[in-house]
């Protein structure tokens, strides 16, 4: 089996051309779309080009359909398939399979997934389908990689980083390399020299992020109170639409009731996957359910849903007093339990609130 990493794709497709099967597969969005991205590359216009996700009534009957129709033509095809969960099902196993022992002339089966386990090699028809073309790797490098994989992306934006700058994105954006690709674009178009210091990561940050949502929950997640709140203060500063944040206060709840429920089930790569959690992020998700205790999930729920009443129905509680309960208990502070079983409707001036969230 012929294994290359994403950055070696194109210079193999260059010298052999493209083969009739790619399999990618690996859990890191960036360097898929990076794979990808080469592959079509190398499609004129011409191509007919088509991109299936398999899903519960996905039929399977296409693919030989489409190879039925296609040679008719003899023209360019290409055809990427997903596969969520890298488990095509017997019927999927065994197309692919016909597929593989029929291979049609001038098309290109590109199938797509996430992190490949020995299982997915040992099944019939990834075996099938690896002896026509290579497995591209899609992971996100180890940390170790990871400072020379962000150099190399920086040249790719015509950007130089400045001593300790790439181990210090690596502690950034480990598991996020998309996050990371984004920043270097926007970083290209505010750098006059091109040179990214640790002084312009400062500035950059603090001019640019102004403590989003998401900032918001990186500090939920770290479990971080005091860091919360002044992150919350910040957004209040910006604008006063509760309902863009509140969303991510939903999201966070949910998530660990699922997982608080799965406990002990070690396959939840899928439920990651639909709330895009990272793989940096996923241990620390799974601890926080475990630490959370049945009465704090309820009372998160409660919280959640008069919060809701208050923004939706003006029910007369404060949406800010019932957001700072909501992110004590996310963050496990204890006296926050307390707190919400005997928090009563509030009507003070915002001033008030203001004073009691900077506590």
């Amino acid at each position: 089996m012929q294994t290359l990493f994403p950055e070696q794709l194109s210079q193999y497709i260059e010298r052999s051309g493209v083969p009739p099967v790619l399999l990618l597969f690996g859990d890191d969005l960036l360097l898929r779309m990076d794979a990808i991205d080469v592959i079509r590359q190398h499609f004129g216009h011409d191509a007919e080009k088509y991109h299936w996700i398999q899903s519960k009534d996905f039929e399977w009957k296409q693919l030989s359909e489409l190879e039925q129709s296609m040679s008719l033509f003899g023209s360019d095809t290409l055809i990427e398939l997903e596969l969520p969960e890298n488990k095509p099902g017997k019927e999927g196993s065994n197309a692919l399979h016909s597929y593989a022992n029929q291979l049609p002339e001038n098309h290109t089966l590109v199938i797509i997934g996430s992190y490949l386990k020995k299982e997915h090699q040992n099944s019939r028809w990834f075996k099938s389908l690896v002896e026509h073309g290579p497995l591209i790797r899609t992971q996100s490098p180890d940390k170790a990689r990871l400072p020379v994989f962000i150099h190399k992306r920086a040249q790719k934006y015509q950007l130089t980083l400045a001593e300790g700058v790439p181990e210090l994105l690596s502690d950034w954006f480990e598991g996020n390399l998309l996050a990371l690709d984004q920043e270097l674009r926007k970083w290209q178009l505010l750098s006059d020299s091109g040179v990214i210091t640790n002084e312009f990561l400062t500035d950059a940050s603090s001019d640019s992020s102004r403590f989003n949502v998401f900032a918001l929950q990186e500090s939920i997640q770290a479990g971080n109170y005091k860091d919360a709140l002044h992150k919350l203060t910040r957004l209040l500063d910006e604008e006063n639409d509760y309902h863009r944040f509140v969303w991510i206060l939903q999201r966070e709840v949910q998530l660990l009731t699922t997982l608080k429920s799965h406990a002990g089930n070690t396959d939840v790569s899928a439920l990651f996957r639909r709330n895009m959690i990272w793989s940096n992020q996923q241990q620390g998700y799974i601890k926080r359910a475990e630490s959370l205790s049945v009465e704090a999930l309820h009372q998160l729920h409660y919280l959640i849903e008069r919060l809701e009443m208050a923004l939706k129905q003006d029910s007369g509680e404060s949406p800010l007093v019932l957001t700072v309960h909501l992110l004590g208990l996310l963050c496990q502070k204890e006296s926050s339990l307390t707190a919400a079983h005997s928090l009563q409707p509030f009507s003070h001036p915002f001033q008030l609130e203001n004073t009691f969230i900077s506590l």
